[in-house]
């Protein structure tokens, strides 16, 4: 029994020993494994859900494009057309699913050249919203199509239709579309020589024709001549444009023009034609034609050279002409006569120097073999020369408005009744102009006045007396007027300086929008103007201004008139020439006012 406590007592004892580590971890982990078994369930349910959630979003999407398979998108084109007839681009669009498809929306990107003729000519995409389509439905769409530039060529053409899905995804079909585009529905031909003398008249032949099986409206046939191109005539008779109006399938026509290129410099020019036509509201280019013409060299060459090369003429310039000529033929070509022709209303005939015949009423020169012998025969490659001189007038010629931008002209032709074989004509001609332009000029009258009635010095008031006392203030007012006469000028202005003691007072005036301004620190008083019509001053009123100034005249300047004002001077660019002119009036002293009956002696400095 005693040994049946003690064992007792010794193993109560070793329970209640300290855990040791191990102990202690076993009883810390059972716990954990607890936790630790929770979080695998969670875990592996949560992984259950995710399985089942693709297998149903994959069985959704399966689904879907499963479906897709059954939507279908068709494109019909024809297999060619003529370039600016109008087809039909169909498209056909079945829903064979069992699925609504919203929000559809159809979009065909057009080639280059193309249009939709429902929509503007600048749209490279046409677009339709077509909404919701149910299972088992679709829609069919017809979008008329203008191929109008880009030749003979192969236009695509790329069609999508997008639609969402029930839960917001996006799906597109796509499909294109292949068509080979002919040469224009209207066949244009231009027909002209391909060498022509300057001056000849020639023959240009445009036929034009409806090739196609569709009715054209509003049709037009544009005409494009270089400006050295003169029409003689036209059969039916145009200007630049003919009005066809409508054209039928398989109708023609055609227009016949004679003309001649007249002074021409370059060595060949271009005749172009084309041919446009409405559809509705639009008009397009549907064909359009060209033909290269060369100049050949004339046999009897002609050349007008003057002694002026700036471009332009003053007033009283002398000119000096020397019209030239050479045979470039391989015969001698007899009884030469040369005109020339001057027009323009500032050259000075009565300065006219010249040996040939000078017919006033229509200011031709004349000459020929009396007066320049070597014109009665020029041989093959020779060559010579007359000349004459004239002024341009000092002034211009000026009654109204529209009298400026003067230009002069000459006009010359030589002429022999000798023909080269290879020429188709009843005589040998050539032709030669000048033409130069007349420069402008601008004038500035500037004045003063101590009495002054004038209107717009009105409410101005001079103080003082004359004659002008030293140390005792007197007032002034000055006018500057400007006049332009034959160009239109940019960028004015009119600057001076005051006299020694003199300075601004008061507001300056004008009738215009600008008035002059001065700097006291220099005594320097400007006035800027932007524009000047040409004629101002000269057939209406001029520009003015004014404004007051004050004289204190010293001691040192009694006996003396003393300047109230230095040289004015105006400056503007001429529009015509693009030249800067210029303009001065002279300074003035108090002995030069422009009172009604002043007397000078009066603007003499006195004690």
């Amino acid at each position: 029994m005693q040994e049946d406590n003690k064992n007792y007592g010794s193993s109560w004892a070793k329970e209640q020993k300290p855990d040791s580590p191990q102990n202690f971890s076993e009883k810390i982990n059972v716990p954990a494994m607890k936790i630790s078994f929770i979080s695998h369930r969670i875990f592996w349910a949560l992984v259950v859900l995710a399985a089942i959630g693709v297998t149903a979003s994959g069985f959704y999407f399966y689904d879907y494009f499963s479906a897709s398979r059954e939507i279908s998108l068709g494109v019909s084109v024809p297999n060619n057309v003529l370039m600016g007839v109008p087809f039909d681009l169909a498209i056909d669009f079945d829903n064979g699913s069992k699925n609504v498809l919203e929000k559809v929306k159809l979009s065909v990107l057009l080639p280059e050249g193309t249009i939709a003729l429902d929509i503007g000519k600048e749209k490279r995409v046409f677009e339709k919203v077509i909404g919701d389509i149910d299972p088992e439905s679709g829609f069919n769409e017809k979008i008329k199509i203008l191929v109008f530039s880009g030749g003979e060529s192969v236009k695509k053409f790329n069609i999508s239709v997008n639609y969402d899905s029930s839960l917001g995804v996006a799906f597109e079909k796509k499909q294109s579309a292949e068509i080979s585009v002919r040469e224009p529905a209207i066949k244009l031909d231009l027909v002209a020589p391909e060498k022509v003398l300057n001056n000849e008249e020639f023959e240009t032949i445009i036929k034009y024709a409806n090739i196609s099986e569709f009715d054209f409206s509003g049709v037009k046939l544009n005409f494009n001549f270089p400006k050295d191109f003169i029409v003689k005539s036209s059969n039916p008779a145009v200007s630049n444009i003919l009005d066809i109006g409508n054209l039928k399938r398989n109708q023609k026509g055609e227009i016949a023009i004679v003309g001649k290129i007249s002074n021409a410099s370059q060595t060949f020019f271009e005749i172009n034609s084309s041919v446009e036509a409405y559809y509705g509201s639009q008009v397009f280019k549907i064909s359009e034609k060209a033909a290269k013409v060369n100049i050949a060299p004339s046999p009897l060459f002609l050349k007008i050279e003057s002694d002026n090369t700036s471009g332009y003429v003053l007033p009283n310039n002398d000119l000096r002409f020397s019209i030239a000529y050479l045979n470039n033929s391989d015969v001698g070509l007899g009884d030469a006569v040369i005109k020339a022709k001057l027009n323009g209303g500032m050259f000075d005939f009565s300065q006219l120097r010249t040996n040939a015949y000078y017919n006033s009423r229509d200011n031709t020169l004349t000459w020929n073999a009396a007066s320049d012998f070597g014109l009665r025969l020029i041989e093959p490659g020779g060559s010579g020369a007359v000349e004459f001189e004239i002024r341009v007038k000092q002034g211009y010629p000026i009654k109204r408005l529209s009298d400026k931008n003067f230009v002069l002209k000459v006009a010359a032709d030589i002429s022999s009744p000798t023909v080269p074989y290879y020429v188709a004509a009843d005589k040998t001609t050539g032709f030669a102009s000048w033409e130069t332009k007349v420069a402008g000029a601008i004038a500035l009258d500037s004045k003063i006045y101590f009495r002054d009635s004038s209107t717009l010095a009105s409410g101005i008031s001079n103080k003082g007396s004359l004659p002008p006392k030293a140390n005792r203030p007197i007032n002034f007012i000055v006018h500057w007027i400007v006049s332009n006469y034959s160009t239109d000028v940019r960028e004015a202005s009119v600057k001076a300086y005051l006299g020694s003691g003199v300075r601004l007072i008061g507001e300056a005036k004008s009738n215009i929008n600008t008035v002059p301004v001065y700097n006291e620190r220099t005594q320097e008083v400007s006035w800027f103007i932007d524009k000047i019509a040409a004629t101002k001053g000269i057939v209406n009123k001029p520009i003015e201004a004014v404004f007051q100034i004050e004289l204190l005249p010293n001691t040192n300047q009694i006996g003396n008139y003393p300047v109230l004002i230095g040289d004015s001077a105006i400056n503007a660019i001429d529009e015509f020439v693009n030249l800067q002119l210029t303009g001065v009036a002279k300074g003035i002293t108090t002995g030069d006012l422009s009172d009604i009956g002043f007397d000078s002696r009066n603007g003499e400095v006195v004690q």
